[in-house]
């Protein structure tokens, strides 16, 4: 297209990114600016220079994709991407029209030379203390999982995704798959309709953890929210976290990047409760749910002592209810509606229902949300723990003695949800689609085996921290902590300069040592016929030698010896090409004796 139309179509690409976007300098409209740009300039490339530019801003666009996502399959996909845009730009800097094999194979001696330098780059140079897609503005995307709210629906809707939450490796012996509850936001204030988290505060109640601790390496997925998940009460605290009301484990900055947890906890423990951690725990919206008001005040006529209100609220649910996927839909009472007319629903009915009553009834209670289970995959000996895996239980008052203790109403109705996971406790029609297709043994090995293999890439690729990094370098040299940057720079240089000789060197011997290496191919084909060349004889005395023992070949290897001389001798890159596809094609015959 003429100039006026490329410049029109590049200011309408400018205006477009900051009509949608807005004006951002982050990957939100840098990269799809960069994008459109590239496309433009597509539209002038009518000469070498602009078609190499081109390909060089590819190269941008492709480390693009790198703010979005870094996972083993797209890593592979944009290795896979460069390597073709490094032969388009051999391929243009060879003249003639080379075939398509000889740039491929260029291109990837140059990304083998370049494979040093950038793992010498991964493991010496000093990481960054924050991910790359925050700067510089901050950027943050939304990511699925548990929220700090939750009503009937939320976890049910939240079940059917399939996507990892957390992994987790024990050292040593693994609890029961039934003692398996991570631990994550506590939600207290109830306003009739959902149940929300207090803002959370530092923890002031007291906490013991009773008998010993386990040990276990927690890997939690990005969630873009502070808080972190836990087997009861840590013993001690990781960097950079705080333990917050209602004994939640949370991180001092959002989870924008895969968090990597050495921790301790004690699966039994005492926790203790502030006067005003009682009285939010007792909290109730006036003028809702009057029945379950009613049923509660008459539990606390006929019982004395909350563990004798806890038994009656158990003794209910495993009267005449129904674990389900697909509750029917509740109105503005939802726990009368739940307790008394459809008594069908998921964890987070039946967690709320109770911590209702409890309360109802004169006893703190509150909702606590996280994960119940997982899988565990013997490749990599990790726990592997879904969204489909998220669950709500309950904590309840039990007096200073006791403190909080954790109540699962959901087991009096699904036990084997507690003990064998959801799978068990659904009926098949209700199964999601990802939980329902791992019945097949065949296709469950085949995922644990996807997912070990990506859980490897995030721990040693991804995960690769400024702590993994300064423990490496303390393994190699203690002295090599104060001296990451020099040695990084050294690194470099001298990496640099490797890579420029052999640049210099591939540079005025590549097209030579091609059409070498074609011609031994030829020689090797016909030694197979009795026919080898002697070491010091030319190309084309032994083309003639050839066509005095097999006339039949004369002209055919005369062909290819002049093509290679041409090719070796002259620099000709038309010669090469076609020495190229000639070689291909030469099969030579056995003689056959009659």
């Amino acid at each position: 297209p003429p100039v006026w139309l490329r410049v029109i179509l590049a200011l309408a690409a400018v205006g477009a990114i900051l009509l949608h976007y807005g004006l951002t300098l982050g990957r939100t409209g840098g990269v799809p600016l960069l994008t459109l740009l590239m496309f433009v300039k597509l539209l002038e490339s009518d000469s070498l220079r602009h078609r190499r530019f081109s390909l060089l801003l590819a190269y941008f666009v492709l480390l693009g994709v790198f703010l979005y996502e870094q996972s083993l399959p797209m890593t592979l996909y944009v290795l896979a991407a460069a390597w073709l845009n490094t032969a388009a730009l051999v391929q243009l800097a060879q003249p003639g029209e080379p075939e398509l094999r000889a740039p491929l194979l260029t291109a990837g001696r140059l990304l083998a030379a370049g494979a040093p330098l950038a793992l010498a780059l991964f493991v010496f140079f000093p990481r960054l203390p924050a991910p790359l897609w925050l700067l510089p503005n901050g950027e943050r995307t939304a990511r699925t999982g548990l929220a700090d709210t939750m009503q009937p629906g939320d976890i049910s809707r939240l079940i059917l995704s399939d996507e990892i939450a957390l992994r987790a490796r024990f050292h040593g012996p693994a609890p029961p798959q039934a003692q398996l509850y991570w631990r994550g936001p506590v939600l207290t204030h109830f306003d009739g309709r959902a149940w929300r988290a207090l803002p959370a505060g530092q923890m002031q109640a007291p906490a013991q953890g009773l008998g010993a601790a386990l040990a276990y390496t927690l890997t939690v997925e990005p969630h873009e929210r502070l808080w972190l998940f836990a087997l009861g009460l840590p013993a001690e605290l990781p960097p950079e976290t705080r333990l917050a009301e209602g004994m939640q484990l949370t991180s001092t900055r959002p989870l924008t990047q895969r968090r990597r947890l050495e921790l301790r906890s004690h699966p039994r423990y005492r926790l203790g409760a502030t006067h005003a951690e009682l009285a939010a725990a007792l909290q109730l919206p006036p003028g809702y749910n009057p029945r379950a008001r009613a049923l509660a005040q008459r539990w606390r006529t006929e019982v004395s002592g909350a563990e004798q209100l806890v038994a009656r609220a158990l003794a209910l649910f495993r009267r005449d209810f129904t674990y389900t996927l697909l509750p029917p839909p509740l109105g503005a009472h939802s726990v009368d509606e739940f307790l008394f007319d459809t008594r069908r629903g998921f964890c987070e009915h039946y967690a709320g229902a109770f911590v209702f009553l409890m309360r109802a009834a004169g006893v703190p209670a509150r909702v606590v949300t996280g994960y119940l289970g997982g899988e565990y995959n013997p490749l990599d000996e990790h726990w592997v723990v879904r969204q489909s895996d998220a669950h709500a239980w309950a904590e309840v008052w039990l007096g200073p003695t006791q403190g909080w203790v954790s109540v699962d109403p959901t087991a009096s109705v699904a036990p084997s949800r507690v003990e064998r996971g959801l799978a068990a406790a659904l009926p098949a029609v209700e199964l999601p689609a990802a939980l329902a297709g791992l019945q097949r043994p065949w296709l469950k090995t085949l995922r644990q085996s996807w997912e070990a293999l990506n859980n490897g890439w995030n721990q040693w690729v991804l995960g690769y921290d400024s702590r993994r990094q300064m423990d490496l370098l303390a393994r190699l040299d203690p002295r090599l902590i104060d001296r990451a940057w020099p040695l990084a720079i050294a690194v470099l240089l001298t990496a640099l300069a490797v890579m420029a000789a052999l640049a210099w060197r591939g540079g005025h011997h590549a097209a030579r040592d091609e059409a070498a290496r074609l011609f031994g191919y030829i020689c090797a084909r016909l030694a197979r016929l009795g026919l080898p060349r002697a070491p010091a004889e030319a190309p084309m005395e032994y083309a003639r030698r050839v066509a005095a023992a097999r006339p039949d070949l004369a002209a055919q290897v005369a062909q290819l010896c002049a093509r290679y001389e041409r090719a070796r001798y002259a620099q000709d890159g038309a010669a090469l090409s076609a020495l190229a596809r000639e070689v291909r094609r030469f099969r030579p015959p056995r003689r056959r004796f009659r």
